[in-house]
């Protein structure tokens, strides 16, 4: 659903409520919970947490089993034990997820998947492959699990799947990276840069909730990788830049992780720079004092940006 769409659906509930002159009490009080909901909602809880909680000591169980017994099995034991077990538990994920009544045993199913599946790939290549380059074995499983999990994904839209599919994305691309021999300072520019653009549109979608995660490791990745690159070089001066466009994209984006990370980057970039200049000066503690009253407004800056900016929904 766009932004217009919900627009004129707001402007619909609008007209209705003056149409017939609802009132905010009768309103609060039609959308109020009702006690049979909530008393169902809370007896589901329980038995979803205990199933959540029997899962997890199934699959410890299982994986403490097979370690115990690894070195007695044959490598034909091995991979039916991991890739097997993994192939088969995704399987049962789609067969859930394409029944109602097994929908929500479908997430912890996928999740369980995506775990054992690549274990059981490097495990089958170990066991039958003929030796050559590590990398390329790596590039095979992320290969093969981006391709898996994307695929379901475009299929069914699972948030979890969207996640695994970006893990499994991310690996291809600094497994490929470190095959190709790409410095590592411009793979960290060019990973950050779209992390945040990734970040960017999740956060327009129905997977909101991945894009906060997107954002800190896209602008940590960014900014880390300009500092080193500008450090000590004729461009350092960009780098407080760099940091102000991460603060200002923010308020763009709405999003509170990217102005919590730049204002903490042109923090760090004010300090080390006053330390490094002036540590020996006869006048250090008056510039520290300085230091400390910028640090006090730039944080009363990123407060009164978040409270203007972020915080109020946006219009329109």
């Amino acid at each position: 659903m766009t932004a217009g769409d919900r627009d004129a659906a707001l402007a619909q509930v609008i007209a209705l409520i003056r149409r017939y002159d609802l009132r905010a009490d009768e309103l609060r009080e039609a959308f109020a919970p009702q006690p049979e909901a909530a008393s169902r909602s809370s007896n589901n809880v329980l038995p979803r947490v205990f199933a959540w909680i029997g899962g997890i000591f199934v699959f410890i169980g299982l994986v403490t089993f097979v370690g115990m017994r690894w070195e007695s099995l044959g490598p034909a034991s091995r991979v039916l034990l991991t890739l097997g077990a993994g192939f088969c538990l995704f399987i049962s994920a789609l067969c859930c997820s394409f029944d109602a009544r097994g929908t929500r045993a479908a997430t912890p199913l996928f999740l369980a998947a995506a775990l054992l599946q690549p274990t059981g790939i490097l495990v089958a290549l170990e066991e039958y492959g003929r030796g050559g380059d590590p990398l390329l074995g790596l590039l095979f499983m992320y290969t093969l699990m981006l391709v898996q999990q994307g695929a379901a994904f475009l299929r069914l839209q699972y948030t979890l799947l969207a996640f695994t599919t970006l893990v499994f994305g991310l690996g291809f691309c600094v497994v490929a990276m470190e095959y190709l021999e790409v410095p590592p300072r411009l793979f960290a520019l060019t990973l950050g840069l779209s992390l945040i653009c990734i970040a960017w549109g999740t956060d327009r979608s129905r997977h909101s909730v991945l894009a906060p995660l997107l954002y800190f490791i896209g602008a940590i990745n960014f900014l880390f990788a300009a500092h080193n690159w500008l450090d000590d070089g004729a461009w350092e001066g960009l780098f407080p830049g760099l940091a102000a466009a991460t603060i200002y994209l923010s308020t763009l984006a709405r999003s509170r992780v990217l102005l919590t990370v730049g204002t903490l980057a042109l923090c760090a970039y004010l300090g080390d720079f006053m330390w490094e200049r002036f540590r020996d000066n006869v006048n250090a503690p008056l510039i520290l004092m300085l230091l400390g009253f910028v640090l006090i407004a730039l944080g009363v800056m990123a407060v009164k940006i978040n409270q203007r900016f972020i915080r109020q929904p946006a219009s329109g």
